[in-house]
């Protein structure tokens, strides 16, 4: 018998937030130096030890656009394996409480009415959310 050693994969979570205002949904565009780069994502981070899906989220928010958010619903967790890591997208139905951002990590930053998110180019994790965005807002009529 042979036995042969595997590393183990790198399990991300990663929340992030489908932010809602005046009938239209925040998408940030990543920037060049990131993974990804220059596709569009719902912004959010990776969770650190200790902290809850909200607590990771209202932080990374926080950091990458400096505003503040309410967390309203949650969408199905969308996971992306890439083969050497595993990413755990946890979506939320967010709001704004403050409303002037400043964006950190991103290179720009869109208001598109649901209809139009099928427009830009998604990551592949963020177009799943998409579709379940779509199913939620379907259940909500």
């Amino acid at each position: 018998m042979t036995e042969v050693l595997v590393s183990e994969k790198l399990v991300v979570r990663v929340p992030c937030a489908v932010i809602e205002c005046e009938g239209k949904v925040l998408a940030g565009q990543r920037s060049a130096e990131m993974s990804f780069p220059l596709q569009w994502e719902f912004p959010g981070g990776k969770q650190e030890n200790g902290e809850t899906d909200e607590e990771t989220l209202i932080r990374e928010i926080r950091e990458e656009l400096d505003v503040e958010i309410e967390i309203f619903d949650r969408l199905p967790v969308t996971i992306k394996d890439q083969g050497w890591r595993e990413i755990i997208l946890v979506p939320f139905i967010c709001s704004l409480k403050t409303r002037q951002i400043q964006l950190t990590e991103h290179e720009q930053i869109q208001w598109l009415t649901p209809e139009d998110l099928p427009s830009l180019d998604w990551t592949e994790a963020d177009l799943e959310i998409i579709r379940n965005y779509f199913t939620y807002l379907a259940a909500k009529i």
